[in-house]
């Protein structure tokens, strides 16, 4: 009987019927010990009816095994793996220890779980039950909080419960927080369960006292003499409170004789766990195990099937805790004795021997290393950490310390937990033994999260030191440092230390063939273009990256393509890229390619496209423990809502991205708002607005960098025309604008000739417009297209020749219209009824109304990708890929899948519109 616990029963049969109607969920009951948070679990099941029941329970013996968690929950349904994608199928055996192989990307896992439920879900709808949620391991977290925020469409819900106060482990869940029991029913509570044994008194001084905690008003009447439960003699002062429950569960075990207790401790060191190693282990230590097998014991423990488990943890913490350290490190040694030493028991039996270490162990040291090591290979990072700072704890010399506290910092930071990370370097760091191959890699790894999640400049400085330090001793390491060294800079804006990555990039050895050599080629040959100089020539190298298939360096390739003004290639190189690591479940990757990718779709106007792409990076980057890119992605997302003409929205997200930008010095993130907010301004027809805008971007970021001229310049300098300030115009036009612009790419011609049109005037200007515009006609970027002949038109009625003017600012409002750029054709609007026009405003096309995770399943299907595909691509379920599709299906009018592709290929926002091949995208996807 569940007293005073209507609303919360009622929300679990709320989620239960919305999981049978294929709208499932995830929630996560948290309250102190004793709340009954198990005994809400146990109603959840009662409920179930038809509904699949699946069911783990966290402990913290299982804490250190990678995905402990998610075998417990689905070994009953393992023999569905058989219908997974080959590339999740594999994933998971090799994450369950069902197969060797490549360790996999955690996110291939999680979506190889939730593919699992939902093929489930299809049969019948599931439940997911999770007990002890603090305890679950690091990586069945992880799966959880992946598989809990993508249940919407899914038949699935997953219901957990956590202890209050302890570590968040989950994200995406949300949480219902059990308080205490109303007096009233507290008081039944106790009525029911003592009756008649408890005065009224008595029973009133346990309600205040336990503060409605159901576990202490059931357990606490047991340990008061029959005097004290009638009310004879006075109570204890004070009465145990419900955050002490564990001490009167160890008064009640002190109770039993010393076998009895012995053989508690080895249950509890264990946790949950087979029966007959607790008979092997209590052989080994002289005990007998008749009554754990017997109901001696029932008020402690209890036997399912061969599974001994406790009947609450606190009972479980009391009979380990409340033992002398000696008898739980015997314990744990009698538990590590009788494991065996095969892989499948290795990792629990090292656990056990570091246990029952009572000082520095290199042997156990080297146990917990091997076992990290076996975690790795399972893409169990937070394992691998765990085991590898206690193997430290163990060493006995600190340069074997310092190699193990190094490579769990390095664990920590490959699994994404930046804090954790950060943390076991500074104990690193704090050791003087440390090898210099350990401290370069610590100052790498260091280097790293500041670049994610740090401060730009913080970065760099180290990283730059670091680089310094392993050009002789490491090559191929320095490589590596290097590029980072080479995006910190990017990322601060700092065009001096840009220039320090070239020069100490361009001492190392850069022959062979090898991945990191290649790389090192590649960003050589960006280096003099971003300054404005002439490209190197390494159309083999571009082409070996190509057949890498390496989705990092197919990305860095692309850049390389961009900057020597080849967008088509950059595109196609990142575009690969990027669909490269989707198929291997590279999240961390990926985030990182979409920002990428997400620029190369707005520059072409596919703005609806780029917005998907961003959203999705986003999401990623926060996921993978990105945030510096999730600042990225947001700042690009505010140039989309700004040229989209969501001005509000836009100016709402630069405000945020700014203050982030500020704290991590992210000057391109910065620069980017910025710029959003001085194109808006322009858009609006505010030259003084966007001027100011811009005198700050140009203050972000060294003016002496390239491509922030070509970025800023020519938008300064219209934005000093459009406020009535000639001479800053030409000044500007003067000092910063390239002049010998022969070997430059097309748009750095055309931005260059439109600039000196707004700078000049009568026929020279009207040359320079035609000029720009035979330019523009090179380059499939058509915003900057659509604005040069905005700005032809604005100069040819200035000139009074109208019919001219009309002619090219409809074709300019045509495109802008036709990108969706709604801030631009206003103003083109504006410029065409000046000229006595009448102009009627074009309908959005239909895709303008899809969502962008909607857009992103159209895009998919419109390469031809099935169902099946397209989820695995964008680590979602088959089911919610067909949810996406209904919607989409009912927003355009449209019933079939033929008709959708088409959209696909031919519509604003997925398909391009601008003349190129629309099959084209499709086909570069490999």
């Amino acid at each position: 009987m569940l007293w005073g616990r209507g609303a919360e029963q009622a929300a679990i049969d709320g989620m239960l019927a919305a999981g049978r109607g294929g709208a499932g969920g995830a929630l996560v009951l948290v309250g102190e010990p004793g709340a009954g948070k198990t005994e809400l679990l146990a109603f959840a099941r009662s409920r179930a009816g038809d509904l699949r029941v699946l069911h783990a329970r966290g402990s913290e013996a299982e804490s250190v095994l990678p995905y402990a968690a998610v075998h417990q929950l689905l070994h009953p349904v393992l023999d569905g793996m058989g219908q997974l994608p080959e590339p999740q199928a594999d994933a998971l055996s090799i994450a369950l220890g069902r197969k060797a192989g490549p360790a996999p990307d955690r996110f291939l896992v999680s979506t190889a779980v939730l593919t699992l439920l939902s093929d489930l879900g299809g049969e019948r709808p599931v439940l997911c039950l999770v007990d002890e949620l603090h305890w679950v391991d690091e990586p069945s977290a992880q799966v959880l909080a992946f598989v809990a925020r993508r249940l919407g469409s899914e038949p699935v819900v997953l219901l957990a419960a956590s202890r209050h106060g302890e570590p968040a482990v989950a994200t995406g869940m949300e949480e219902l927080r059990l308080r205490g029991l109303a007096p009233g029913d507290s008081a039944k509570l106790l009525d029911a369960r003592w009756g008649e044994d408890l005065s009224p008194a008595v029973r009133d001084r346990l309600v205040a006292a336990t503060g409605g905690n159901p576990l202490a008003l059931a357990e606490i009447p047991g340990t008061l003499t029959e005097r004290q439960l009638h009310g004879r003699d006075a109570l204890p002062d004070p009465l145990p409170l419900a955050g002490e429950l564990e001490r009167v569960f160890s008064r009640v075990i002190r109770q039993r004789d010393p076998a009895e207790r012995s053989l508690l401790l080895l249950c509890a060191a264990q946790g949950p766990g087979d029966l007959a190693t607790i008979r092997r282990a209590a052989g080994a230590l002289g005990v007998g195990c008749a009554p754990l097998e017997s109901e001696e014991l029932a008020g402690f423990v209890r036997v399912e099937g061969s599974t001994v488990v406790f009947r609450h943890p606190l009972v479980r913490a009391a009979a380990y805790h409340d033992a002398a350290p000696h008898a739980r490190r015997a314990a744990h040694a009698a538990l590590a004795g009788v494991l065996a030493d095969h892989e499948r028991e290795a990792d629990r039996r090292a656990w056990h021997l570091s246990q029952a270490a009572d000082g520095p162990d290199e042997n156990v040291a080297r146990e917990l290393e091997r076992s990290a090591g076996r975690a790795l290979r399972r893409s169990g990072h937070g394992a691998s950490a765990t085991a590898l700072e206690r193997a430290a704890e163990l060493s006995p010399d600190e340069p074997d310390r310092a190699r193990r506290l190094a490579a769990a910092a390095d664990a920590a930071w490959t699994g994404g937990d930046l804090v954790r990370a950060r943390g076991l370097a500074d104990r690193a760091d704090q050791l003087s033994g440390a090898s210099p191959a350990v401290e370069l890699r610590m100052r790498y790894l260091r280097g790293m999260i500041e670049l994610r999640g740090g401060v730009a400049t913080d970065s760099l400085a180290i990283l730059l030191s670091a680089a310094d330090k392993a050009a002789e001793s490491d090559p191929r390491l320095c490589v590596r440092i290097l590029v980072s060294a080479g995006e910190a800079a990017f990322l601060a804006g700092d065009a001096a230390a840009a220039r320090e990555v070239d020069r100490l990039m361009a001492r190392l050895p850069h022959t062979g063939e090898g991945r990191d050599r290649v790389l090192a080629r590649l960003f050589l040959a960006v280096a003099p273009v971003s300054r404005g100089e002439s490209p190197a020539s390494l159309a083999s190298d571009l082409r070996r990256a190509e057949e890498t298939g390496d989705p990092y360096l197919l990305v860095r390739a692309g850049g390389l393509a961009f900057a020597r003004g080849d967008y088509d290639l950059a595109r196609r190189l990142r575009t690969r890229g990027t669909a490269r690591a989707r198929s291997l479940g590279a999240a961390g990757t990926l985030a990182w390619a979409l920002w990428y990718q997400a620029n190369d779709e707005m520059l072409r106007g596919r703005y609806a496209h780029a917005e998907a792409l961003v959203s999705e990076g986003h999401d990623l980057a926060a996921e993978t423990g990105q945030p510096n890119l999730g600042w990225q992605h947001q700042a690009t997302r505010t140039a989309l809502a700004a040229v989209r003409g969501r001005g509000q929205e836009a100016r709402r997200l630069a405000g945020e991205v700014t203050a982030q930008a500020g704290a991590r010095r992210l000057a391109t993130a910065g620069a980017t708002v910025r710029s959003a907010l001085a194109r808006l301004a322009l858009a609006e027809g505010d030259g003084q607005e966007a001027a100011l805008h811009l005198e700050t971007m140009r203050g972000l970021m060294s003016t002496s960098h390239h491509r922030v001229s070509l970025t800023v310049i020519p938008d300064h300098v219209e934005a000093a025309v459009r406020a009535g300030l000639p001479e800053q115009a030409h000044e500007l036009y003067a000092r910063f604008m390239p002049r010998d612009t022969a070997s430059a790419p097309a748009q750095a011609r055309a931005l260059t000739a439109r600039t000196r049109a707004l700078v000049t005037d009568g026929d020279e200007a009207d040359r320079s417009f035609r000029e720009a515009l035979r330019l523009h006609a090179e380059v499939d970027l058509p915003l900057d297209r659509a604005r040069t002949v905005l700005l032809y038109g604005e100069f040819l009625r200035r000139r009074k020749r109208r019919a001219d003017a009309r002619t090219r600012l409809r074709a300019a409002l045509e495109e802008f219209e036709l990108l969706g750029a709604a801030a631009w054709a206003r103003r083109a609007r504006e410029e065409l009824r000046a000229t006595g026009e009448t102009v009627r405003r074009r309908d959005p096309h239909a895709l303008e109304s899809l969502t962008p995770k909607e857009l992103q399943v159209v895009e998919a299907v419109g390469q031809g990708h099935t169902n099946r595909e397209a989820a695995a691509q964008l680590f979602i379920s088959p089911r919610t890929v067909d949810d996406h599709l209904r919607k989409v299906f009912r927003k355009l009018g449209i019933s079939s899948r033929t008709e959708l592709v088409r959209l696909a290929l031919t519509g604003d926002g997925v398909g391009d519109s601008h003349g190129d091949d629309p099959r084209g995208a499709a086909r570069d996807q490999p």
